[in-house]
C-alpha cells in the first residue's frame, strides 16, 4: 500500500510540475518579458531606430509620439508612446506582442503599459482603401487639406492631414472625433499658456515664434506642449520645473 501512496503521489507530483512549466512564458512572450525587465539597457535616439521600426512609429503611430526607446543586447527594443503603451521588437524588427498570464515582475499593467488592449497594435492603411465616407467627411469639412496619413487600429481609422489636425473614424468611416498627439489613456492636466511654469512660455517665444500653440498637458512630471506650424507639428516635453527634455516632430 505505501508503495501505491508513493506512485500516486509522485504520479500528481508529475503532473503538477507539467503544469507549472506550461504556464511559463514561452516564445514571443517570454522575448518581450525578457526585454522589459532587463536591468542593463541602452538609450536609442529615435533616428538611430532600425528603419523598419521607424517606418512602423511614422506609418501607424503618428497619432502620438516616441518618449523614449531602448535596446536590450541581443534580445530586442523597447519604445515607449506618449499614448502610455509600451511596444516590443526582436532584433529583426519584428513587432512582438505579450499575450501571456499576468506576471508579477511586469508590474500590473502588464509590458505593453495601462493604455494597452489585446490586439490594438495597428496597420498602416493605403489613403485608397479608406473608406467613402472618410473622403466625403474630410472633402466637406476640409476642402483645402489633403489627407497624409491613415492608419487602423482596433477597427477604427486615425487619418492625419494637413491642418495639420488628426481625426477619429469608425468602422464605417463615421467621424467620431478629433484627437491630439499628447493624449493619454491616463489622467493629463491642462496648462494653458500663460500657465507654463519656469520659462517654458518665453522658450517657445524664442525659439519656436512661427508656430501656434494648440495643447499642453502635464503628467507625472512632465509637461507635453503641441505646437503645429504649416508644414507639421513640434511636441515639446519638458520637465515639473520647466527644463526642456527632448522634441518630437
Amino acid at each position: 500500500m505505501k508503495n501505491l501512496n508513493w506512485m500516486i503521489f509522485a504520479a500528481l507530483a508529475l503532473v503538477l510540475s507539467a503544469c507549472n512549466k506550461a504556464e511559463e512564458p514561452a516564445g514571443e512572450d517570454l522575448l518581450v518579458l525578457e526585454i522589459a525587465t532587463a536591468t542593463e539597457r541602452a538609450t536609442v535616439e529615435p533616428e538611430a531606430l532600425p528603419r523598419p521600426i521607424q517606418a512602423y512609429v511614422e506609418e501607424v503611430l503618428f497619432d502620438t509620439y516616441l518618449e523614449t526607446a531602448f535596446l536590450v543586447s541581443g534580445k530586442g527594443y523597447e519604445l515607449n508612446l506618449g499614448s502610455g503603451e509600451n511596444l516590443f521588437f526582436d532584433l529583426n524588427s519584428n513587432l512582438l506582442e505579450f499575450r501571456g498570464p499576468e506576471d508579477p515582475r511586469l508590474g500590473p499593467n502588464g509590458p505593453h503599459g495601462p493604455c494597452y488592449r489585446p490586439g490594438s497594435f495597428g496597420n498602416p492603411v493605403a489613403l485608397e482603401r479608406l473608406p467613402n465616407a472618410v473622403t466625403r467627411y474630410i472633402n466637406a469639412n476640409y476642402p483645402d487639406n489633403e489627407i497624409r496619413r491613415a492608419s487602423v487600429r482596433s477597427g477604427y481609422f486615425i487619418v492625419a492631414i494637413d491642418v495639420p489636425a488628426l481625426l477619429l473614424f469608425d468602422s464605417e468611416g463615421r467621424f467620431v472625433e478629433a484627437l491630439s498627439p499628447i493624449r493619454h489613456c491616463q489622467d493629463c492636466r491642462p496648462v494653458d499658456l500663460a500657465q507654463l511654469p519656469g520659462s517654458i512660455p518665453a522658450y517657445i517665444r524664442a525659439n519656436y515664434n512661427y508656430t501656434t500653440f494648440r495643447q499642453a498637458c502635464a503628467r507625472s512630471g512632465r509637461i507635453a506642449v503641441w505646437l503645429t506650424h504649416p508644414g507639421g507639428r513640434i511636441i515639446l516635453v519638458f520637465g515639473r520645473e520647466g527644463n526642456l527634455l527632448f522634441v518630437r516632430e
